[in-house]
């Protein structure tokens, strides 16, 4: 994988992460603990959340490194 091509398709990726996980940004806001503002960006692609909200998604969701491989494998 292209570290520049994830960088440039992580606001997507997650976006599509958080539309498949939770039903509104204000429910990503109260889980990763972000204003509703950062969780509206997240839900709508404009940025990517850091890496410990990443680990947190990672570690409390066992599908997740599923959910980003098939995503990943279907852009290639």
């Amino acid at each position: 994988m292209d570290p520049y091509v994830l960088k440039i398709s992580a606001p997507d990726l997650w976006s599509a992460y958080f539309h498949a996980r939770f039903h509104s940004p204000r429910e990503v806001a109260l889980f990763c603990d972000v204003s509703f503002q950062t969780a509206l960006n997240w839900w709508g692609a404009v940025t990517a959340p850091a890496s410990h909200t990443a680990l947190l998604m990672v570690l409390t969701d066992p599908g997740a490194a599923a959910f980003f491989q098939d995503k990943l494998a279907r852009a290639a």
